[in-house]
């Protein structure tokens, strides 16, 4: 099984600051960093103010088996309250290649 890419792109819901929305992503990364097959995970924001969240796992089964524990798991409460779920677009995707430089290989 290859490494997998999830990235999950959205808006956040009507009032909602960026600061809030980073609050709350404080928990879901002491979750995500406990889910097996775990190895990275970056916000970024666009221009447009649209969100993109992208979670390194280390095969397809991993991220799956995440994505269904992520819905129940009350430690994603608050971010997913965050969202407006409308906007939410969700991609796996084998990874073809990689690199890392040091700085990166010595956070996995």
């Amino acid at each position: 099984m290859s490494a997998t890419i999830e990235m999950v792109s959205f808006k956040l819901s009507d009032g909602v600051t960026s600061n809030v929305f980073l609050k709350a992503s404080e928990s879901v990364d002491r979750w995500v960093a406990q889910q097996e097959g775990f190895e990275y995970r970056a916000l970024a924001q666009q221009e447009d103010g649209t969100w993109v969240d992208i979670v390194f796992w280390q095969n397809a089964q991993n991220a799956q088996n995440a994505g269904e524990a992520f819905m129940a798991a009350q430690e994603c409460k608050g971010l997913m309250g965050c969202i407006d779920k409308e906007s939410v677009v969700m991609q796996h995707m084998p990874v073809m290649a990689s690199l890392a430089n040091e700085r990166i290989k010595s956070m996995a």
